[in-house]
């Protein structure tokens, strides 16, 4: 009897303890114009904040144990505190979301990450609710940006898969395991990852939405929704890189013919570079390229470009050829994979951004 009572006691001290945090947990918003810091392609409006861009993310500071935020549309979430991940946020249709409680009652800094990729939809932030006013954002630590324009290779796509018919893409893909993500972060790094599974540079796989190529979609803040006409043009005077890398033209030479002629591929890879050069004077470029079954074209167009870059004075250009083991979700580069290519490319890019000895 005097353990059953033990046993009563702490059940109802366990209730009372969560009730009492429920009641207790002051709903004050942050601001999410003046409080917030964005990573990647957000469009910031009065009531939402909005993206579709891959490996997306929200940093803020606050003063309290517990975080609750409103969010809609289908996504894993990244959740760092203080330097140290927590378990993963699902979140889908729009609700409020425990993100993190129980915290120690002190100034945390919290950095919410997309882990997926949103093809077709978009994701909407209405709140994020704190027990306490929210703090000033932090300063970014330096001044580096670096941004990556691609496909589903940079997104990560089905990355934690364990072989090629494990699983589906939601569940399996994980941005802040791509090698663009892993590079942006060892840099510390503000960035933009701009990729699009299935996409290429003058054709699609399998001829998908065959007008929406990535060029297209570059345009867009939220390309995820831009068909639909629900996405405003990107302001580019907003935000500089110094170093893009550039890794398209996988999914223009995979699939069924027809593939597209030598002379469409390397116009359309000259016209991105020269609208990228005239929006960012000064930046410099990462031009890569890896074997494509089952033609392999895509190494000798890339080369053909960068040549003929070098040939018309372009001194902002360097052409890498890498390789990676696709043994991921349908194919594609593993956890791995990612991070041995991030290792191979990041003292090209610390010497492109003159980043190396700082």
């Amino acid at each position: 009897m005097y353990i059953e009572g033990m046993y009563n006691n702490l059940i109802f001290s366990t209730l009372f303890i969560l009730i009492s945090t429920m009641l207790t947990f002051a709903e004050i918003p942050l601001d999410l114009k003046l409080d917030t810091q964005y990573y990647g392609r957000w469009l910031i409006e009065d009531s939402v904040v909005r993206t579709s861009s891959p490996g997306a993310a929200i940093q803020f500071s606050f003063k309290g144990t517990k975080v609750v935020a409103e969010i809609e549309g289908n996504s894993y979430w990244k959740v760092e505190i203080d330097n140290k991940e927590y378990p993963s946020l699902l979140t889908n249709t729009r609700k409020k979301y425990t993100v993190v409680q129980g915290l120690p009652a002190k100034k945390h800094i919290i950095t919410l990450t997309r882990k997926s990729e949103c093809v077709n939809e978009e994701i909407r932030v209405y709140s994020i609710l704190l027990e306490a006013k929210g703090m000033p954002k932090q300063a970014l630590s330096n001044n580096r940006r670096l941004e990556f324009i691609g496909d589903s290779y940079t997104v990560g796509y089905g990355n934690e898969a364990r072989n090629s018919n494990d699983g589906e893409p939601f569940s399996k893909t994980n941005t802040t395991k791509s090698f663009a993500y892993l590079l942006a972060k060892s840099f510390k790094a503000d960035f933009q990852i701009n990729a699009f599974s299935g996409r290429g540079l003058v054709k699609n796989y399998g001829d998908i939405t065959p007008e929406w190529t990535i060029p297209k979609l570059y345009e867009y803040t939220i390309p995820g929704v831009a068909r639909e006409g629900n996405s405003p043009k990107w302001n580019f005077e907003s935000w500089h890189p110094q170093v893009i890398v550039i890794f398209v033209g996988i999914n223009d030479w995979q699939g069924k013919p027809p593939y597209p002629s030598a002379v469409a591929f390397d116009k359309a890879y000259a016209e991105l570079l020269s609208t990228l050069r005239s929006r960012h004077p000064g930046v410099q470029f990462l031009l890569l390229a890896t074997h494509v079954w089952p033609l392999d074209e895509m190494i000798p167009r890339v080369q053909t470009v960068f040549d003929n870059e070098i040939k018309n004075g372009h001194k902002d250009v360097t052409f890498m050829i890498v390789s990676t083991e696709n043994t991921a979700l349908d194919g594609h580069p593993s956890i791995h994979a990612h991070k041995n290519l991030a290792n191979e490319l990041r003292p090209v890019i610390g010497r492109l951004g003159k980043w190396l000895s700082r």
